[in-house]
């Protein structure tokens, strides 16, 4: 379902279609929505492989603008190389004192923390690849981007929580309290969905000889 229809039928439901003053604030609804989708949905299809190649002696790289989250980052030499290497999480606090040590054949555990919008890794690479799989916003719905995975998936999740910023707009307590009980538990169902697909199937087994 694309953006004209969705916001079409959130005021059809609502009986508020000629009602000018809430026609006019459909577009902040839907921003609205997609910003709490974002915050709480972090499924299969959200995810990104992205490259960053390292620099000597830098520390700090910035986050693709669409970031909504880290689920993986590895490194490795090129980009056939199957040697990774995966980074290991630090709190900005404890990167402090791991700036501290120097890099030895002993420890080349390699750190990284997130820190304003950027990503910082310690000790600095030189030449190598950052390869990041990351979790990415909604591409917000738009006279442009008329569709994203979700209003074409799951167009029934953009319904409901037009529709509780509707009856929070119209001062509809009991309305917001529906649909906002339908939103919630929409958004869950997708997230159960994503967790039956990663881990459904056969486990993996090693034949030894």
């Amino acid at each position: 379902m694309n953006f004209q229809n969705l916001k079409d039928l959130a005021l059809s439901y609502s009986d508020r279609e000629n009602d000018a003053e809430l026609i006019a604030k459909m577009d902040s609804f839907l921003l609205v929505t997609e910003a709490r989708i974002n915050r709480v949905l972090k499924v299969q299809k959200m995810s990104i492989r992205t490259q960053v190649l390292t620099v000597a002696d830098q520390e700090y790289y910035g986050l693709p603008t669409d970031f909504a989250g880290l689920r993986d980052i590895e490194i490795r030499a090129d980009d056939t190389s199957n040697n990774r290497t995966t980074l290991q999480y630090l709190s900005p606090e404890q990167m402090n004192d791991a700036t501290k040590i120097m890099p030895s054949p002993v420890n080349p555990q390699i750190f990284y923390t997130i820190i304003a919008n950027q990503l910082q890794i310690n000790p600095p690479q030189d030449g190598l690849l950052l390869e990041l799989v990351y979790y990415a916003k909604l591409t917000p719905l738009s006279t442009s981007d008329q569709t994203n995975w979700m209003s074409e998936d799951n167009p029934d999740v953009y319904l409901f929580g037009l529709m509780v910023e509707i009856s929070s707009f119209i001062k509809n307590a009991n309305g917001k309290q529906l649909w906002e009980e339908r939103f919630v538990t929409a958004l869950a169902e997708i997230d159960r969905d994503d967790s039956k697909s990663r881990w459904s199937g056969t486990s993996l087994t090693i034949n030894k000889g």
